[in-house]
């Protein structure tokens, strides 16, 4: 057996003679889907989250459980393979393995999936296969993602093999053409989604299970602003000692000029008929045998036991490994929980806002805002879990009412977004962090976030008990069972500054993990470009490299970090600090840990 070293960074890419390439992380989610000048996915992965393109393995039973396959969460260890990805983990007693290849012939793509009991019992498993989708150019699609999605139009088909197949059509011309994908199950998809806002809902919002992940996708098209072809696959029946293979597919036209319809189904023929549809052996470790031929494969996905198999057929492993062996790819944003917070009580209210409220909005005798003061309004947790158009503020500094280069802008939102989009003068350019990507927090490393380190263990900031607006800044307020934080953001009036201040109003003091993702080098932060940054006695000086736009345009310019006096910064860091293995990944991310 063969075994090779597991990918860290950078990202490797694959390629094909088609035209199709695709970016790779060392976590094993994708970055980048390209057909030459269009870019197939909407959302680029990333090395700290992984990105929405995903798998998920489900397992029934007296409940529901899952997990993606991809990404940092994944229990598995990825490889470049040959020029593909290959990854093998276990879960639960499944062992798996996985393998991407691009077709050599044509534009598309295959998710191979090996799955074997080990477990005394029986198993009854799914996939779902979650693929976002922008197809447009790429300076489009970073320019607005929501804008992008709602030019796609998708169209739900039934094969008489496959089940449903998902074709979607960019409707908005790129270059004078269409293009146009189609994505499948190897076995039979039984249902499909074809939004984010269908297979997350709100759920990942509050830190849950996706609900079309939990409970199974809808079958109902929804053309909204999270593009997103899903698909479900048929579930089936492992028997201890069983093995089956499961996969998908997509292919990818540059140019589909007219609407999508029924004819549209000769796609699925035609990808299934190419080499690469064919399950492989053992996901890149078994040699063809000389006396075996396509025709001797046995029918798709049909669980097979070892005792019954040929030898060549039988479903090797590395050694076992344990669970959680992906674990050299972990970070803070996959492994930290969300602080879990309380909802305030009538007392806590009054204690913590004006007495005197206006506007109540009760519904079922919950109350979910209100307006305190003369210029403050106050959302509380309840209400951002049920409205789709998340809570947040504009931000910006000095007094002026015409235009000012010097002015600072930040965009910072309920979900524990404490600065983001963080721009001097035009907010197209001297971006200083990055903008946050999805209302559905598909993402929660953008822009500015804060961990507490409570009971020795990390908890990310996110969703508060309550969330207070005023024009000058605004208020988070931690409820949770050790005691109550603050957050404060801040734009000045007198001087162009942001402020962030973190207090703890009761329990045990806290130190804070304070996460910034740089954009100053470009592309929003989307680069593997490692922060350039200067400590001094004050604080820390971030810098532009000289390459980047901003760096061309004020080569000696920069932002400050300078700590508020008696704040003790134990240490100043890049991404290392965020990666559970401590080593970087050349991701730009400054990260201040305080005492």
């Amino acid at each position: 057996m063969t075994f090779r070293t597991p990918l860290v960074s950078p990202r490797f890419r694959l390629e094909s003679p088609s035209g199709l390439s695709a970016e790779i992380n060392a976590n094993g989610s994708i970055r980048r889907l390209n057909y030459r000048d269009i870019l197939l996915n909407l959302f680029l992965g990333n090395e700290v989250e992984g990105g929405p393109a995903n798998l998920y393995l489900r397992r029934h039973g007296t409940s529901l459980d899952a997990i993606p396959l991809l990404g940092p969460r994944s229990p598995a260890v990825f490889f470049e393979n040959k020029g593909e990805l290959s990854a093998r983990g276990k879960w639960r007693g499944i062992r798996f393995a996985v393998r991407l290849v691009l077709a050599e012939s044509a534009p598309a793509w295959f998710w191979h999936v090996g799955l074997e009991n080990t477990g005394a019992e029986a198993a009854t498993l799914d996939l779902i296969y979650a693929q976002d989708l922008g197809l447009a150019h790429y300076g489009v699609v970073r320019l607005n993602e929501y804008y992008v999605s709602q030019y796609l139009d998708h169209a739900p088909l039934a094969h008489s093999e496959r089940g449903w197949v998902l074709a979607s059509r960019q409707n908005q011309a790129m270059g004078g053409r269409n293009p146009w994908c189609l994505i499948g199950a190897l076995g039979r998809g039984i249902s499909f989604a074809t939004d984010a806002l269908q297979v997350h809902a709100l759920a990942t919002r509050a830190g849950r299970m996706p609900v079309g992940i939990a409970e199974g996708l809808p079958g109902i098209r929804r053309q909204h602003e999270h593009a997103m072809a899903a698909i479900q696959d048929a579930p089936l029946r492992l028997e201890p000692g069983e093995t089956a293979e499961r996969g998908f597919f997509g292919w990818f036209e540059a140019d589909h000029a007219a609407a999508t319809s029924a004819s549209d189904l000769a796609f699925v023929d035609r990808a299934l008929a190419l080499p690469e549809a064919f399950f492989p052996l053992a996901l890149g470790e078994r040699e063809f045998k000389k006396d075996f031929t396509l025709s001797e494969r046995p029918p798709f996905g049909q669980p097979r036991h070892y005792a019954e198999s040929k030898p060549h057929l039988n479903f090797p492993h590395p050694n076992p490994l344990p669970e959680g062996a992906g674990v050299s790819s972990a970070t803070l944003f996959s492994t930290a929980p969300l602080l879990e917070v309380l909802e305030l009580t009538e007392a806590d209210i009054t204690h913590l806002f004006d007495a005197e409220r206006r506007e109540e909005e009760v519904v079922d005798g919950c109350v979910l805002s209100f307006f305190t003061g003369s210029r403050g309004h106050v959302v509380l947790k309840a209400k951002e879990l049920q409205v789709l158009r998340p809570h947040g503020q504009i931000l910006r500094t000095g007094s002026q009412l015409i235009p000012d280069e010097a002015a600072l802008t930040s965009t910072v939102w309920m979900a524990g977004v404490f600065h983001s989009m963080v721009t001097q003068g035009h907010v197209s350019i001297n971006r200083f962090l990055s903008t946050t990507h999805s209302y559905l927090s598909l993402f929660r490393s953008h822009g500015q976030r804060i961990f507490v380190e409570i009971s020795d263990s990390w908890r990310l900031l996110d969703l508060p008990s309550a969330f207070e607006m005023r024009p000058e800044g605004c208020r988070w307020i931690y409820q949770h069972d050790a005691g109550l934080i603050e957050v404060r953001s801040l734009a000045l009036t007198d001087r162009h500054e942001l402020n962030l201040a973190v207090k703890v109003l009761s329990g045990p003091s806290v130190r804070c993990l304070i996460s910034n993702h740089v954009a100053l080098n470009g592309d929003d932060g989307a680069g593997a470009v490692p922060v350039r940054y200067e400590r001094d006695g004050q604080g820390v000086l971030i810098r532009p490299i000289a390459e980047s736009d901003v760096g061309q345009r004020f080569p000696e310019g920069g932002f400050r970090i300078d700590p508020f006096p008696g704040t003790d910064l134990e240490r100043v860091g890049g991404d290392e600090l965020l990666f559970v293995d401590g080593r970087s990944r050349d991701q730009p991310f400054l990260c201040l840990v305080t005492a």
